[in-house]
């Protein structure tokens, strides 16, 4: 089974994954790494896309070593360009639109999968305030703007729950949750759970989409 431990920045993921009895987790990526900032949009998103296929080729060996594969962050990381559309923070959605081809290319090839269960644990704002003041560890110099991305992060998943009910809980259970592998590169699924998603801004600021789904691949 692969395992994703989900939610905004000072959650509480990664103090939530140390404490589980594994012998190894696929860690969120290295905080230095980033694109080159002058690319092209298409060539960022690439970037970001086998990025997190190394994570998820990561998952799958320690699932076949370990038996299960407990992820630090959702491999399958699209919801961040989609929660930053949602939020307003990117009007045009072109990130979204781009890693979204990429994605499904990526689901298509099976380098990238869908999680067999996520734990998303949403605290409020006031809570992931006293957890950031209180964690002299990490800097979390974006944390403002993920602090607007929480609410837009439980739609991405209450989305797939609702096309695959039981894929996500919401909060950490004690221990992974036995259960069986389901269905990580369905194409039919993937589909339905982008058409699922609340709509995002697209186009010109203050223009909205029908639906969550971007333009058809």
């Amino acid at each position: 089974m692969i395992f994703v431990a989900e939610g905004p920045s000072a959650a509480g993921k990664s103090r939530y994954v140390s404490s589980l009895q594994i012998p190894k987790a696929v860690c969120e990526l290295a905080g230095h790494l980033r694109s080159d900032d002058a690319a092209p949009l298409e060539e960022t998103s690439a970037f970001w896309v086998r990025r997190n296929e190394e994570r998820w080729a990561e998952a799958v060996h320690d699932e076949g070593a370990q038996g299960i594969a407990v992820c630090d962050s959702d491999p399958l990381k699209l919801r961040y360009a989609w929660t930053l559309a949602r939020a307003g923070l990117d009007v045009t959605a072109d990130a979204f639109t781009c890693q979204l081809r990429l994605v499904r290319d990526s689901l298509k090839r099976k380098a990238l999968g869908i999680a067999d269960l996520v734990a998303c644990a949403v605290p409020s704002e006031s809570v992931l305030r006293t957890h950031q003041a209180g964690d002299t560890t990490r800097t979390r110099r974006n944390f403002e703007t993920h602090v607007r991305l929480a609410a837009p992060l439980k739609e991405w998943y209450a989305a797939l729950n609702d096309v695959d009910p039981g894929r996500v809980v919401w909060k950490w259970p004690e221990e992974p949750l036995p259960g069986k592998r389901r269905e990580r590169y369905d194409l039919d699924l993937f589909d339905a759970w982008m058409d699922r998603l609340p709509p995002v801004l697209r186009g010109l600021p203050g223009q909205r989409a029908a639906h969550g789904q971007m333009p058809a691949i």
